[in-house]
């Protein structure tokens, strides 16, 4: 029922018809991802086992734990949605932009919900504030959602979020969105991270990978029919309604992008181990 599940079955169902053979969906939960994902990078390379994979599990994790598996024990196929993730305060804070945050968060004065301390979401919130040259006043939460009813609330002044979890506050006109990790329709006008020259990638998404030296016929096959598929506006409409948006993306290019976001957080967490 979260992010990565929803998403999986929307892409699952739809190949599958585009295929003509089944896709099944088999959930291995535990260690955030990491269950799952070491499940696959012992899986046979033959394309028949894949996993559905994210920031967290594919680039993140790898860096901060001692998981059997890193970015180089896949190969990427393709990537097909994107949750960014954003800054958010209530939507009578007196920090208007982004500047007046950051000029608020250098002299100490503001508190930013996450939802834990050695969460993806903190690790990344760490990145971004240590590039804007800011030190996180954090209070931790269960979950996003938490921390955006403490930002609405009153108690927290900001949170680090993803649409699923403060879209309804925004839509409700009770919080306002600062900075995005990219732009989204659904939020117009909204700057991103890298308009103030924040470097890497932080939100959300999703894409296919499959056990290194998978053949490339392969790749090109579940490539093709994630493209055609992405197309179907019953999966448009599906992709969100869950808020996510379709960011599809394969190849050369992409895989250079995910070397280099995987560096960022390779860089973090040795810059954190020295504390």
């Amino acid at each position: 029922g979260g992010d990565s599940d929803l998403t999986t079955r929307i892409w699952a169902d739809a190949v599958e018809k585009e295929l003509g053979v089944p896709v099944v969906v088999i959930n291995k939960t535990g260690g955030g991802g990491v269950v799952g994902t070491s499940f696959v990078a012992r899986a046979k390379n033959d394309g028949y086992t894949l996993i559905n994979a994210g920031l967290s599990n594919m680039l993140v994790t790898p860096n901060f734990s001692n998981t059997p598996y890193n970015f180089d024990t896949f190969t990427p196929v393709v990537k097909y949605t994107a949750v960014p993730l954003a800054v958010v305060v209530a939507k009578d804070s007196p920090y208007k932009t982004y500047e007046d945050f950051i000029a608020a968060a250098k002299s100490g004065r503001v508190t930013q919900g996450s939802w834990g301390a050695s969460s993806s979401g903190t690790i990344m919130a760490n990145i971004i504030a240590n590039q804007a040259g800011y030190t996180p006043k954090y209070v931790h939460a269960k979950g996003a959602a938490d921390s955006m009813v403490s930002v609405v609330g009153g108690h927290i002044d900001s949170a680090v979020s993803f649409p699923p979890a403060f879209g309804p506050h925004v839509k409700a006109d009770r919080a306002r969105v600062l900075v995005m990790d990219q732009k989204m329709d659904a939020f117009p006008g909204v700057p991103t991270f890298a308009d103030y020259g924040i470097k890497g990638s932080f939100g959300g998404w999703s894409g296919v990978f499959a056990p290194k030296g998978v053949p490339q016929e392969v790749v090109d096959k579940l490539t093709a029919a994630t493209a055609k598929v992405m197309k179907d506006p019953q999966v448009l409409k599906a992709y969100e309604n869950i808020g996510a948006q379709i960011d599809f993306r394969h190849g050369p290019e992409w895989i250079a992008d995910l070397k280099a976001t995987y560096a960022i957080y390779t860089e973090e967490a040795a810059r954190t181990s020295k504390k």
